[in-house]
């Protein structure tokens, strides 16, 4: 006497549904863009395998960023840094399962990338998973601008905004104080490799300057 639901994707089975108590149940917003707005999927570079006993390449190659800005569309425009945002993004949350993202179709690699699948985020904040931080360790770059955003929300400038900004949300409390905390803890985790990468190869090849005029902090 349950509704319960299941989804149609590659993992998804009827055998694994979400059910409803009684007939509340906790769901998701899905947003659908015109047809004059087709998508493109692409493999992340730095996804996982999800093969027990079989790793990606990034996972035992610490060189692996070098073969990564070799291939089109990271070898040249705004890309590879996008991807470096997106594993700062992610480790914020905890989301380990980002293995594609999209983009705008034949943008020629030049539209934004653009994050769909955040559904795996939020889970133990007591785990730090830092292989998420792959792109920006082995890469060692980050726009100037997103160090610099990073910077002003340090000192539990982060946690204080995340939770003025779902204060009044309808599922308040979204996030629970362990979450928050884990939010300016993984924050001071992203600022310190970025630092590590400043000492071992300098500031001008770390900080790479982008469009967005911000000041340096």
């Amino acid at each position: 006497n349950k509704t319960c639901f299941y989804g149609k994707c590659y993992y998804c089975r009827e055998s694994e549904p979400a059910c409803a108590e009684g007939d509340v149940m906790e769901g998701s917003v899905t947003l659908w863009l015109p047809d004059v707005w087709p998508l493109q999927k692409h493999r992340h570079p730095w996804g996982r395998t999800y093969r027990e006993g079989k790793l990606a390449r990034w996972e035992y190659d610490e060189s692996y960023c070098e073969a990564v800005k070799k291939m089109p569309p990271y070898d040249a425009g705004p890309r590879l840094l996008d991807v470096i945002d997106t594993a700062i993004f992610d480790y914020l949350i905890g989301n380990a399962d980002r293995h594609h993202y999209e983009s705008f179709q034949d943008d020629g690699g030049a539209s934004m990338l653009i994050l769909l699948d955040n559904a795996k985020s939020f889970g133990n904040p007591a785990l730090d998973e830092r292989s998420i931080l792959a792109p920006l360790y082995q890469c060692c770059m980050v726009r100037v601008s997103t160090w610099n955003r990073l910077n002003l929300l340090k000192g539990g400038a982060l946690s204080s905004l995340m939770q003025h900004a779902t204060a009044h949300d309808a599922a308040h409390p979204v996030l629970t104080e362990p979450h928050l905390s884990a939010l300016d803890r993984r924050l001071g985790g992203v600022l310190a490799t970025v630092r590590q990468c400043v000492e071992l190869q300098g500031a001008e090849s770390t900080l790479i300057e982008d469009r967005m005029n911000l000041p340096h902090p």
